[in-house]
């Protein structure tokens, strides 16, 4: 079973809005309401997989309930701790006929100290029915980083996979925990190794990097649907992901870490197989609204299509 953690859960909103202009009032023809945060996201992508899972993490107010009303809706078994604090809301804002999307991101609630080590000790107890441990999304306010070291340390002593994907500043920290796998997007990756990703070779620099930083294995996404993932020693895989018509990428990248941990550790795929579901579910997901939703027979197809490539210092070794 994975065990995803969301600390910082939220209710996501997205709506369509053509011709969104500012400072005009709009009617959306098409809204909808989902759990979310990005652990809520990969397991929504993980249940559509037919992995086993359970989501964990922190939910309060009155979002608490439309958090968990969402989560069974979708047939997520789910173990949240309450906390007193409202969780957050986020909306999206989707133009099809500009093409353009909008985030609109709360920070979240304060968590109290006796709320974090309620939430420490329920996660300790859930760890003995995991093999993985997923920790993504940002922190709720005023949380140190050293709270999701401590976190992945606790899985790491029980010899768990441990995979993190989370904000510039919680990765840093994380990884000095040498978590199993990391999972960050281009911009994300570019503030955590410290250089910008221009030409080609910088991509496969900088998932090395990351693991000369204390990942056990690392992965890179892309705006355009390219993404690398580190085998052994110098060895880069590179997937390009087919070209869809997209409706709203919001959630792509939840949809590729749930596609590559199932073909990983669920199905036991070789990493290349993996990175082909991961990009055939990262595309199947630009397809449809909502963060982690996509049709699961769509992403088998589309990973067909998902070219591969194994790079060496940077270089083309082989095509597949």
């Amino acid at each position: 079973m994975i065990l995803t953690v969301t600390l910082n859960a939220a209710v996501d909103r997205t709506v369509v809005v053509p011709n969104l202009t500012l400072g005009h009032r709009h009617r959306a023809p098409e809204n909808l309401t989902l759990a979310g945060g990005k652990g809520i996201n990969v397991a929504r992508g993980l249940k559509a997989l037919g992995v086993p899972v359970l989501a964990t993490g922190l939910a309060g107010g009155r979002n608490r309930d439309a958090i968990r009303d969402g989560l069974s809706e979708a047939a997520i078994p789910f173990d949240f701790v309450e906390i007193k604090g409202q969780s957050r809301t986020s909306t999206a804002i989707i133009d099809p006929t500009s093409g353009t999307q909008t985030e609109i991101n709360e920070y979240g609630p304060r968590v109290l100290p006796e709320e974090a080590e309620e939430f420490a000790r329920r996660f300790n107890f859930l760890l003995e029915y995991a093999t993985a441990v997923v920790f993504a999304g940002s922190l709720p306010r005023d949380m140190e980083e050293s709270f999701l070291a401590r976190l992945i340390q606790d899985a790491r002593g029980r010899e768990l996979t441990t995979v993190v994907d989370s904000t510039p500043t919680v990765l840093r920290a994380a990884l000095k925990a040498n978590p199993s796998l990391v999972s960050p997007n281009q911009h994300e990756a570019e503030s955590v190794v410290g250089f910008d990703f221009i030409e080609r070779e910088d991509f496969p620099r900088g998932v090395r990097r990351l693991v000369e930083l204390g990942a056990g294995r690392a992965c890179i996404t892309s705006p355009e649907g390219h993404s690398y993932l580190t085998l052994d020693g110098e060895s880069v895989l590179a997937a390009h992901a087919p070209r869809v018509e997209p409706r709203s990428t919001i959630g792509s990248g939840d949809a590729y870490l749930a596609g590559l941990l199932a073909g990983l550790l669920h199905r036991e795929l070789d990493p290349l197989e993996a990175i082909r579901l991961a990009a055939g579910c990262a595309a199947a997901n630009a397809e449809m609204l909502g963060a982690g939703v996509f049709d699961p027979r769509r992403a088998e197809e589309l990973a067909r299509e998902v070219e591969v490539e194994i790079l060496e210092g940077g270089t083309e070794r082989d095509a597949v």
